[in-house]
């Protein structure tokens, strides 16, 4: 069990425990005045949990297509102080889509980015870390279709996939409007990559970047500031 300071998860069903990346999107993702937040593979609720920290009675649709990882969902929604304003759907984003009448003015997701790669046995683990349910194409596509007007879109992904996820999502006239780099520390190479499309091209995308660590086990002043809300030590 994972305890913040205002909710509480547990993540021993699903198929991925939490991690620094869903921390991050979720306290990075920039939030204004929103309508309905949708949450894409939405694994133990932890991004749809954050989203409601941060945005006071907005309704939020959590996506997971794993049945474990869904009923945990439910369950740490449940137990958190927004029950009434969280909805899980145990389905692939896929069927979600085609059934839904929704719009969203937030779309969030930490997707499933391994292409081509040794898989594990876990059948679940490989859905929740491997693309071949949700291709990027398809991710983008979806993310297109259920967005508002003026709508925005947070994803983290692999730094070296930045370049193919802009591609292909120029093709849906998405575009960066804020992306920041992700490294573990300063002697490393960004390794994650935080980007929210947007539909208008802005002439200038704001671009910066983020270490975690310090020094071994020491958090940077900057992840903490970021995190603050969340974390209980900080």
């Amino acid at each position: 069990m994972f305890h913040f300071k205002k909710f509480s998860i547990e993540d021993s069903a699903a198929a991925m425990k939490i991690g620094t990346d869903a921390l991050l999107l979720g306290a990075w993702t920039p939030c204004g005045i929103e309508t309905r937040i949708l949450d894409i593979g939405t694994g133990s609720g932890i991004l749809a949990l954050m989203m409601a920290q941060r945005n006071n009675k907005t309704e939020i649709d959590a996506v997971e297509i794993n049945t474990d990882a869904a009923v945990l969902a439910q369950k740490n929604v449940q137990l958190s102080p927004w029950p009434d304003y969280i909805h899980i759907y145990n389905d692939p984003i896929q069927k979600f889509e085609s059934e839904i009448q929704n719009k969203y003015s937030l779309i969030i997701s930490n997707p499933p980015f391994f292409t081509d790669s040794l898989k594990a046995p876990d059948k679940a683990r490989n859905t929740a870390r491997h693309n071949d349910t949700l291709p990027v194409k398809d991710l983008l596509k979806i993310t297109s279709k259920l967005l508002t007007e003026n709508g925005k879109a947070a994803f983290i992904i692999p730094a070296d996939a930045f370049e193919n996820w802009t591609h292909e999502a120029s093709n849906l006239f998405l575009f960066p409007a804020f992306i920041t780099w992700v490294r573990s520390s300063l002697n490393h190479s960004p390794h994650r990559v935080m980007v929210v499309f947007a539909r208008d091209k802005k002439p200038e995308t704001t671009v910066n970047d983020l270490s975690i660590y310090s020094s071994k086990d020491i958090y940077t002043n900057e992840y903490r500031e970021l995190t603050k809300e969340f974390y209980l030590n900080f």
